[in-house]
């Protein structure tokens, strides 16, 4: 809503207070979100194992030679689930062993490559063979955690508690969840453990994302969704550092475990959204909340009096209606809300496919996943760029044309490691762009007291679409068919793209009305962009309310 802007325009949109935000509390715990949620790959890790077979310590061979021994190969490489079998003889033997060319399952445990991983949650609790679709479940498990605690916790945030406790509940969620996995072996405990770990994940980045996305000037949310992608990016990239310097996994949980503990040292700093107070009538509470953003940005002249005249002009403008199915009354915000589900949901897929194709070099998994990290940061940089001056909706059609060209390349590519690796990177780097094209455009169509609400189920969209990532990569119909599938869901992704409103420079909506008029005066078919979009803004209505705010800020900027 274009007058909640100029509001924060007189207590300062743009200035320490914002800088703060972004850098001091929205960056750091998107650093914690990047490194825990790829934390998780390391935690599960399949090394290359093989049938432990007893008796080596009564011979003079090295472990390798007797591997080669004891253990038949597949192809190119030892057999993970059957074993020759062993006939020890009398100590008066010439041999003291004799090998048959018969084969045995693995009765007695498995051995592993130690060269990256000391220990997984695999080799701890030998998820081998016909037990390593554990790993599929789990990863799958903690995908519905985040997808069924996606829909429930902001609903409540907008709701009822707002986006500040709701955040320090979620921090506190994780932790207690995620902690007892370092020492539990039961896969059933497990399972529970990370379904329920898994309910808060993502609605701690999203309360900090939309609480911060919404002190900032219209011109500024591109560069505050760059801040939380990079800071997102260099989570990644710690990860492989992280998981190379302490290979088990135990150790790991708890590191995964520290950053929310530590994100409670915000208490005391971590502001409630504004926007958030006006939608629930809490006009003082509100303006408390603005002072402060005066007072850091150095906007002394404004008073609580003032501030409190202005918000409840602003509060009885505004609907009082809050629910999301509000939205049904609105048949183009009703439409731009389904189109952004289907976006998300097709740009979480393909990012989890990417994901969870991580070993793409199978010989050295910590470099296979830092390549693909760090391709996710030039993305950032092109994702500000197109957006800020290509405009959102020129960004979301080209990238998903791109990526969409990329994975049918990816079936050219299959034999061909490292041509392989620098396609999945580049399919990386643009389905992150999407994240953020997304992002942006979620926190620009959405109204106010549904915005976090709004951006949560698209995140639940795409977590749905995520659970079925391991399945769509392991369904036996060939390596080629994940990306020809990918690559018709992006040419749709691209077609419903064209039908979202361009929202560059226009102000983010307050209310349901101003959400369905949204791009009013914007052509569907018209480019619009950094350098024309003057041309396209929308004309203020000439309501009482409205008129009497205007003359309001206007009268007080000639005074000062």
């Amino acid at each position: 809503m274009k007058d909640f802007d100029e509001l924060m325009t007189l207590v300062g949109s743009h200035g320490p207070f914002q800088r703060w935000v972004m850098w001091g509390v929205v960056g750091p715990i998107n650093i914690f979100i990047g490194l825990t949620v790829n934390l998780l790959l390391f935690q599960l890790k399949v090394p290359d194992h093989w049938c432990h077979v007893p008796g080596i310590e009564n011979t003079s061979l090295t472990p390798e030679e007797w591997k080669n021994l004891t253990i038949p190969r597949e192809s190119d490489k030892f057999s993970s689930c059957s074993r020759y079998k062993v006939e020890w003889l009398d100590e008066g033997a010439e041999e003291p062993f004799l090998i048959h060319n018969i084969t045995e399952a693995c009765d007695q445990g498995w051995d592993h490559d130690t060269s990256e991983f000391l220990e997984t949650m695999a080799t701890k609790n030998e998820w081998f063979c016909e037990r390593e679709g554990y790993i599929n479940h789990i990863y799958s498990l903690n995908q519905a955690g985040h997808t069924v605690g996606t829909a429930i916790f902001p609903v409540i945030a907008d709701r009822i508690t707002g986006r500040r406790l709701m955040f320090f509940v979620c921090l506190a969620i994780h932790a207690v969840f995620t902690f007892p996995i370092a020492w539990v072996s039961n896969y059933g405990v497990i399972y529970a453990l990370k379904f329920f770990g898994g309910l808060a994940f993502e609605t701690i980045n999203m309360m900090s994302y939309v609480s911060g996305f919404e002190f900032l000037a219209p011109e500024k949310r591109t560069t505050g969704s760059l801040i939380i992608f990079v800071a997102w990016t260099f989570g990644l990239c710690l990860t492989s550092l992280t998981g190379w310097l302490i290979p088990r996994f135990q150790y790991l949980v708890v590191i995964s475990c520290i950053p929310a503990v530590c994100g409670f040292l915000y208490w005391r700093y971590l502001p409630e959204s504004p926007r958030w107070l006006l939608s629930r009538g809490k006009i003082s509470e509100c303006a408390t909340t603005l002072l402060r953003v005066a007072r850091s940005n150095h906007k002394t002249e404004v008073t609580r009096e003032q501030l409190e005249t202005e918000l409840r002009i602003l509060w009885n403008r505004q609907g009082k209606e809050v629910s999301f199915l509000e939205v049904l009354r609105y048949p183009k915000l009703r439409l731009r809300i389904l189109i952004l589900f289907y976006i998300s949901a097709c740009t979480f897929l393909i990012y989890g496919m990417v994901f969870l194709g991580v070993t793409v070099l199978s010989s050295n998994f910590f470099l296979s996943h830092f390549v693909l990290s760090l391709s996710e940061l030039p993305s950032n940089g092109l994702g500000w760029v197109w957006t800020h001056y290509l405009g959102r909706r020129c960004t979301c059609f080209l990238t998903f044309l791109t990526t969409a060209a990329l994975c049918v390349a990816a079936t050219f590519c299959l034999e061909d490691k490292w041509a392989m690796l620098a396609i999945a990177a580049c399919i990386r780097l643009f389905s992150t762009q999407l994240i953020y094209v997304g992002t942006i455009q979620s926190g620009e169509i959405f109204p106010t007291p549904i915005r976090s609400t709004g951006y949560a189920w698209m995140v639940v969209c795409g977590m749905a679409a995520m659970i079925a990532t391991p399945y769509i990569l392991h369904s036996g119909y060939g390596d080629s068919f994940p990306y020809w599938l990918l690559a018709s869901f992006l040419l749709l992704g691209a077609f419903l793209g064209i039908f979202l409103p361009e929202t560059i420079g226009l102000p983010l909506p307050q209310t349901f009305e101003d959400a369905e008029k949204l791009g009013n005066g914007r052509p569907l078919m018209t480019w619009i962009h950094h350098w024309n979009q003057h041309r396209y803004m929308p004309v203020s209505s000439e309501e009482p309310d409205n008129l009497e705010l205007k003359t309001g800020l206007n009268t007080r900027e000639k005074e000062n």
